[in-house]
């Protein structure tokens, strides 16, 4: 479909007389005045994802239809926008008309990108703590994608379906700037006016590299459904508003109800006007005013207490235009017939996993005021206790193991007392997987991430560092099982509650990717259950030895093959030098005393150009553990045959190993030893007595003088070690070193 020509013409007249408008950094403007149809090849806007549109995005009655069966990204204009130079600030705004809601999450649906897809200023719809039944708000974040997400901002204003509201946001790239950042109002007269912002810069810095050049709109499954109208773009917030103040129009209003008398009851308006909306709410015409029994008078949530007597009720909502009464009123009519309390709603039982969230919930009706009180009795007991503090309606908990067992609330009125059905809860542990099979989950390494949507994971393995590896306020530790390792970070766990090296301990948590690192994280609240010491004094897994190189050359973003798969793993790399510096400055003294050394390692002595790690090596002890630990006041030395750690990850590019014992760093080789050598069928075997602890490699030439290959890589034996090897020379030499 192509837009009519008078449209096509107005494009051209913003373009070459744009010296002489009154708004001159007007960017872009579309009041979308198309024949009805698709918008996706008219030749200013165009479908940017998915690759392959779908031709789905409608106009209809000169609004872009946002529809949740619909699928394309749309931006324009095609041939991009450019803004003044010097000027960091972008502004858009919009018409928004919501005519069903998305589900409580919802999702961003506008944005300004630039011509490499790179989004920024996402704004959402969702129904995140509304207030007033059947509404929506609106969300502003940097580059979030989800508005539950740290940094993402819901703007404090429930908002009406079938209302058409007005939507102001901007980027400005200078962090300095009045309004920096991503930034939103609805319904604003002026730039002054009340306005929320997205504050994600910690894993959404400041983009001030990007250059905005077109505005987009999407819309996707269960996120409702929007008519979007009258888009325009500019560098100054004149540019963009660009509606005048009117009478305010109500989209919900309060609704009559009966209720017995001595209950609460709440009324509720949601309207839309532009600028700062007033509110004044009225009983049988009488302006009300707060008090003991009368909340909110003057807000657009108005909560009455102890209710006696019938009334009508309405609300006056006004701003700079003038005023409107909701209509017709609401008739509250209260029973003054004295009843006892009877359930409308009954709770219901529940399958829990450890540590997922339970609710509980009933209602009840009758003569007021209405009070609850929840029992419980614990699974296998006899006899029910009131709940502390479970007065509401709604009980809540994070499940642990003690929360099995049987429920019921009481309800008491004006009428005596009702006890609602008694349910069950049952909490069970997630299934037991392996730390490997949660490693597919690490999907994001740039950021601090939840993995799996929050899913709690079952998992075991033995510990294998000893005491505190990272701080001194936190319990902090590494485990593996025979499929990978995982740090645990158990902030809820006393310091010296860490479990000993060596326990086979089981882990129920969420879990996260802490830039690529895999972590396990138990809950405060529920540490207690999420940290149990199976068995203690269990053989550690044999470390995996690495060249130090094959840690320092795949720090980047896949890693290869020694990265993700062996992260906090127990590895030992060999031939290690130890600086001060990258830049190679010499180690010195002994390691500190409750505190930390940063030390370079290099896998030869320094070069500039050599890849190396920092390793880390933290001295606070444990006391449990303290005389396996302790580093305090033992010497650095500059070279070592080999360092055992756990291999953390500080970022996408950059290992971390992390040595929890002074035994880690391995100063003397084993002793001079011989080895046997036999040849059979021309199948060589070597063998010699091997040091526990100790790696070992197999070299071989066709002369004594070299050149040396390395046959067999490093490797752990227990008591010997044995290499054998098919010749396919005539003569084969072979040598064992250690490393």
């Amino acid at each position: 479909m192509k837009k009519i020509t008078t449209l096509i013409t107005t494009f051209v007249i913003l373009s070459f007389i744009g010296a002489l408008s009154a708004r001159a950094t007007v960017l872009f403007q579309d009041a979308l005045n198309y024949p009805n149809g698709c918008i996706e090849t008219d030749g200013l806007w165009y479908a940017f994802t998915p690759a392959t549109p779908h031709l789905d995005a409608f106009v209809t009655n000169d609004l872009l239809i946002l529809n949740q069966n619909g699928y394309d990204g749309v931006a324009a204009p095609s041939n991009n926008f450019t803004n003044t130079p010097g000027n960091t600030i972008v502004f858009a705004s919009f018409t928004i008309n919501v005519s069903s809601l998305p589900t409580v999450n919802g999702g961003y649906f506008a944005y300004f990108k630039d011509t490499t897809n790179d989004y920024i200023n996402k704004v959402f719809i969702d129904t995140t703590g509304t207030t007033v039944p059947g509404t929506y708000r609106l969300g502003i974040a940097n580059a979030q994608n989800y508005i539950y997400s740290t940094g993402a901002t819901n703007f404090p204003l429930d908002l009406a379906t079938g209302i058409t509201y007005q939507v102001v946001c901007s980027y400005d790239v200078n962090t300095s700037d009045p309004y920096p950042n991503s930034t939103l109002w609805v319904n604003p007269v002026t730039i002054n006016d009340y306005n929320v912002y997205g504050t994600d810069l910690v894993t959404n810095p400041p983009q001030e590299t990007i250059v905005i050049s077109q505005i987009a709109f999407s819309q996707y499954a269960n996120q409702g459904v929007a008519a979007i109208g009258n888009v325009v773009v500019g560098t100054t917030f004149g540019d963009v508003q660009t509606n005048t103040p009117q009478i305010p129009v109500i989209g919900i209003g309060p609704q009559s109800t009966s209720i017995y008398s001595g209950n609460n009851l709440t009324l509720y308006v949601a309207a839309s006007g532009l600028g700062q909306l007033s509110y004044q709410w009225l009983s049988n015409g009488v302006p009300l005013s707060d008090g003991t029994y009368v909340s909110g008078s003057v807000a657009n949530v108005l909560t009455l207490t102890d209710l006696q007597n019938t009334a009508n009720y309405s609300v006056i909502v006004a701003n700079s235009a003038g005023s409107v009464t909701s209509t017709p009123p609401a008739v509250v009519s209260v029973i003054t017939t004295l009843t006892a309390p009877f359930f409308t709603l009954q709770p219901q039982g529940e399958t829990n996993s450890l540590l997922s969230p339970v609710t509980l919930t009933a209602a009840a009706n009758g003569t007021g005021p209405i009070t609850y009180q929840w029992y419980f009795e614990p699974a296998g007991g006899n006899t029910f206790t009131a709940l502390s503090g479970a007065n509401s309606p709604s009980y809540s908990f994070t499940a642990g193991y003690l929360n099995s067992g049987a429920y019921y609330v009481t309800a008491t009125g004006g009428g005596g007392s009702k006890n609602s059905a008694t349910v069950n809860v049952l909490v069970i542990s997630p299934p037991l997987v392996s730390i490997g099979y949660m490693h597919q989950f690490i999907t994001n390494k740039n950021s601090n991430v939840s993995i799996n949507g929050g899913q709690i994971f079952n998992v075991e393995g033995v510990v294998t560092t000893i005491g505190q590896i990272i701080s001194k306020t936190s319990s902090e530790f590494f485990i593996q099982d025979g499929t990978g390792g995982c740090l645990v970070y158990a902030g809820g766990f006393n310091v010296t509650n860490t479990p000993p090296v060596g326990a086979l301990v089981n882990v129920i948590s969420p879990a996260e990717s802490y830039y690529g690192e895999l972590e396990m994280d138990p809950t405060t609240t529920a540490a207690t259950n999420a940290v149990i010491i199976l068995s203690t004094n269990n053989p550690l897994p044999a470390p995996i030895p690495l060249n130090l190189v094959m840690v320092a050359t795949n720090n980047n973003s896949t890693r290869g093959t020694y990265g993700w798969s062996n992260q906090c793993s127990l590895v030992t790399m060999t031939n290690v030098y130890l600086y001060s510096s990258a830049a190679g400055a010499p180690v010195s003294g002994n390691f500190v005393t409750n505190g930390y050394n940063v030390l370079y390692a290099f896998q030869q002595p320094y070069y500039a150009s050599e890849p190396y790690v920092t390793l880390y090596v933290y001295t606070y002890t444990n006391v449990l553990n303290q005389a396996n630990t302790n580093y305090w006041g033992k010497p650095i030395r500059s070279f070592y045959y080999e360092i055992t750690a756990a291999l953390a990850i500080y970022s996408p590019t950059s290992a971390q190993p992390e040595p929890s014992r002074y035994a880690d760093f391995v100063t003397n080789q084993p002793a001079s030893f011989a080895i046997g050598i036999s040849n059979t069928s021309g199948v060589s075997q070597i063998s010699w007595p091997a040091v526990a602890g100790a790696t070992y490699s197999v070299y071989s030439a066709t002369n004594l003088l070299g050149p040396w290959t390395q046959t067999f890589g490093l490797g752990y034996y227990p008591s010997t070690g044995l290499y054998k090897a098919t010749n396919s020379a005539a003569t084969q030499f072979y040598r064992v070193s250690t490393p």
